[in-house]
């Protein structure tokens, strides 16, 4: 085979394996995962329901007889308290800002199996639209062929198919930020405001990125104050509009909130692996170390690789710190990914220890589809009942890959940096 045919197949046969790859976990989605799953469940209807009834009723959606009508439809009967004041009541209940309902509006009238379909057309577009806007936020602009099969593995990733079929309003709150992130880089500050302040529905997701943001503006103050104006005007906005429709809902939502962390059982990774008592502390000194990094990139241009390296930071931060183990959150880290693809000749390149972290990075990547494979063809020479409790294979490596990426990001943007320090051009 000549060097030309040799480059000519090599993107071929990936963007075949990502296809295999997205049609295995597909399988794995839809015949494993989710066979024992109530066939109402939806992670949309809370959503919905609270903006049926806040809208044409007047009635607050976090109260509990409004969690009990979610609860009726998606578990197929209401909670009842086990004791006074328990939690798990509440289960299932609409556990947003008020003004995530807002997003909801136009549905209101609307039967849910028709929001439903709107709703998986909209989350599919918002994934596209996510790797649009992550790519030229990066400046990565792959051929055609490589684009595709980015696409495919992105939509056959695990996270991005739990979400489409738990349809959880992640998949929105993921495109918001990335569309925040390419009016950075183009200097719409003004309407990154707006998209950021949008963002904030799912706050967990802005917890660690909106710190960064402040020290990046206030470094220069003069030339980003617009992108600040911008969020806080429309976080105003959003708040006090919410006050006018439902004095004091912030009280109510802190206190769903609180219950919310009860009833799911929420923990970080950190303190999946180190326990309740260390996580805090280990927390602590990771965002201490995300903060000094910030800090050194805090003057670089908004269309520069160190501000986009230093955004996807934050974001692998954030999944590592926040309390919870859902996978389809993992969304976030789509920018870290094309970070480290980007950036792979470099990593390469440099030693034996960022070889070794590239390598791990995508062996936790790869697992969840080799697995999910496996178990698609495992009913061929195996019966049913011995490898059904096989089911989790695929998720092994769901509590690892964010740290995994924080870690190789955190080495890449410190390398980055001393470099800078060095006036060595890094390449990409």
């Amino acid at each position: 085979m000549t060097r030309d045919s040799q480059l000519i197949a090599k993107p071929v046969v990936w963007l075949i394996l990502s296809m295999v790859s997205a049609i295995s976990m597909s399988c794995y989605v839809a015949k494993v995962w989710s066979a024992n799953q109530s066939p109402h469940f939806s992670d949309l209807y809370a959503p919905w329901w609270a903006a049926h009834e806040l809208f044409l009723r007047g009635r607050s959606p976090y109260r509990p007889e409004v969690a009990h009508e979610i609860q009726a439809v998606i578990y197929g009967a209401p909670r009842m308290a086990g004791y006074p004041g328990d939690d798990s009541a509440l289960a299932g209940g609409f556990a947003y800002p008020l003004y995530a309902a807002s997003l909801l509006w136009p549905t209101v009238r609307m039967s849910f199996p028709a929001v439903e379909k709107m709703f998986f057309c909209v989350s599919v577009l918002a994934v596209l639209a996510s790797l649009a806007c992550w790519l030229r936020a990066l400046r990565f602009h792959p051929p055609p062929v490589q684009w595709l099969t980015i696409a495919f593995l992105v939509f056959g990733s695990f996270p991005v198919l739990q979400g489409l079929k738990l349809e959880n309003l992640s998949l929105i709150a993921a495109a918001l930020l990335a569309v925040t992130m390419v009016l950075l880089s183009t200097d719409h500050l003004i309407l990154a405001g707006l998209f950021m302040a949008a963002s904030t529905f799912k706050p967990q997701f802005t917890i660690v990125l909106i710190p960064w943001l402040v020290c990046w503006i206030s470094s220069d103050w003069r030339r980003r104050r617009a992108l600040a104006w911008s969020f806080l005007a429309t976080m105003l906005l959003l708040i006090g509009g919410s006050e006018l429709l439902m004095p004091g809902w912030m009280g109510d939502f802190l206190r769903i909130v609180r219950a919310y962390k009860h009833y799911t059982f929420a923990r970080s990774l950190l303190d999946l692996w180190l326990g309740t008592r260390v996580a805090p502390f280990a927390a602590a000194g990771l965002l201490v170390a995300v903060f000094v990094l910030c800090w050194r990139n805090r003057r670089r241009p908004a269309n520069s690789a160190d501000f986009f390296l230093t955004t996807s930071l934050t974001l692998a931060a954030t999944l590592t710190v926040i309390p919870t183990l859902a996978p389809h959150c993992q969304v976030l880290l789509l920018p870290g990914f094309l970070s480290i693809i980007r950036h792979r000749t470099c990593i390469w390149a440099s030693n034996r220890f960022s070889r070794l972290l590239f390598v791990s990075v995508w062996l936790l990547l790869a697992w969840p589809s080799i697995a999910a494979a496996g178990l698609i063809l495992a009913p061929i020479w195996l019966p049913v009942n011995s490898w059904l409790r096989w089911w989790e294979m695929p998720l092994y490596t769901s509590p690892v890959l964010p740290f995994a990426v924080f870690v190789v990001l955190g080495w890449l943007v410190s390398r980055r940096i001393a470099w800078a320090d060095q006036d060595i051009e890094p390449s990409p």
